[in-house]
């Protein structure tokens, strides 16, 4: 029988933020499994926040409050994923992302959201000036492990190697990546995958965060 015990499951989701959908399928999780630790890629500054029925609600006092819950959680890190979540947003030269990196940060300041200097592009897009400019920030970069690419000397990255919608493996480090919300272009969703993950995860499994997965390349 496998030991689960020297297995450690390290979780990220991507597009986790304040007025977005998801977070009640992340704590059901927690309630099942003691130890579970989650890292989750946030929006700063959404484009959701504009849609009409979010409007009325997007006040700087309730992000403050939702920051505020959200750091209670000893469970929970928060890493950055873009500014807004706009696609090429990160396909940008040097300066541009370097501004777009302060104003995330400021943001997140702003509000009083503790946060891990860790980053995922929207839509994985990348140039090769923005990794430069993460790489010069201190940011661990999230790559995609189905495009992995070149990558700046000295960048810290990490490639997760599961997806949540596939069997797990039997590694003793298992890195799933997952997202939140629906859309029918992502098979990986947390609320679709809740069967999968909780008939293959046991109670008793031992969970890192992504933080914690740094390689120097």
């Amino acid at each position: 029988m496998e030991n689960n015990k020297e297995k450690i499951h390290y979780l990220d989701v991507h597009d986790f933020g304040f007025l977005m959908p998801g977070f009640d399928d992340i704590i059901r999780l927690k309630k099942i499994i003691p130890d579970f630790k989650i890292t989750c890629f946030t929006i700063p500054f959404p484009k959701e926040f504009f849609q009409e029925e979010n409007q009325k609600h997007f006040k700087v006092e309730k992000y403050k409050r939702w920051a505020e819950v959200i750091n209670s959680f000893d469970w929970m890190e928060i890493g950055f994923h873009g500014f807004a979540h706009t696609h090429y947003e990160m396909s940008c030269n040097y300066d541009k992302t370097i501004t777009l990196l302060k104003a995330s940060e400021n943001m997140f300041k702003k509000i009083g959201l503790h946060y891990k200097k860790i980053f995922c592009a929207p839509y994985w897009q990348y140039s090769y000036d923005s990794l430069m400019a993460l790489r010069d920030m201190g940011y661990t970069v999230a790559l995609d492990r189905n495009h992995v690419r070149e990558v700046p000397e000295g960048t810290k990255v990490f490639i997760y190697n599961h997806s949540l919608e596939e069997p797990f493996p039997k590694l003793d480090k298992v890195i799933s990546h997952g997202h939140l919300g629906h859309s029918k272009n992502v098979a990986n969703n947390l609320e679709s995958c809740y069967p999968n993950i909780v008939l293959n995860i046991p109670s008793d499994a031992k969970f890192g965060f992504i933080s914690e997965l740094t390689d120097i390349k």
